[in-house]
């Protein structure tokens, strides 16, 4: 059997082997406290990436897609409408009409507020060939708002009939329009638009 040594400690090497103890230990207790468990964790993940998701979403217009559209009340339909704009970015809108289409650029658009402002565009204005555009190069603000009476269904109207010269010009129009009865008045002295998708 093997002879132990007595170890004596001299007080400073005690006060420091207390101070290392306490550190550790202070340290481990932190350690365990900062830890969340894996489904902890995980909830946190999922609710920073559908905020995320939903941040994104923010910058997409409302009504990007396809869309039938019909003035007023009415079951003829007269086009089909497609909007593809993202914030930040100049977007596009189609409509194509068994008599008339056209196409336009999106500079802006507010989903909260229910407003894009569409140009036709400066160089030929509105798509067809041949077609004499004297509104090439100026803005319209169209204002939209959600059909209660129809799900993926919206209502709209351009208050502008000539065109601005400017973006900010266009943004700065009031909004003229009266929503109580979309589908026979309120846009201008006639029925809004209305928008189904497609």
């Amino acid at each position: 059997m093997k002879k132990v040594q007595n170890v004596q400690l001299s007080k400073p090497n005690i006060k420091r082997l207390i101070a290392t103890i306490s550190f550790l230990m202070l340290f481990s207790f932190c350690n365990q406290s900062n830890q969340v468990d894996q489904s902890k964790a995980d909830q946190n993940l999922l609710v920073g990436l559908l905020a995320g998701q939903a941040q994104e979403a923010n910058k997409d217009f409302t009504l990007n897609g396809q869309w039938d559209s019909f003035t007023g009340n009415g079951t003829t339909k007269d086009t089909i409408q497609t909007f593809n704009a993202k914030a930040g970015v100049v977007g596009i809108y189609l409509t194509d009409a068994t008599t008339y289409s056209s196409c336009g650029l999106i500079h802006s658009f507010d989903n909260n507020s229910g407003y894009y402002i569409n140009q036709n565009p400066p160089n030929n204005g509105i798509c067809p060939n041949g077609f004499t555009d004297a509104s090439k190069g100026k803005y319209f603000k169209t204002v939209f708002f959600k059909n209660t009476a129809k799900t993926n269904s919206y209502w709209t109207c351009t208050i502008n009939s000539t065109g601005k010269n400017t973006l900010e010009e266009a943004l700065a129009l009031p909004d003229t329009s009266v929503r109580t009865n979309p589908g026979s008045s309120g846009c201008a002295g006639f029925s809004w638009s209305r928008i189904e998708k497609r």
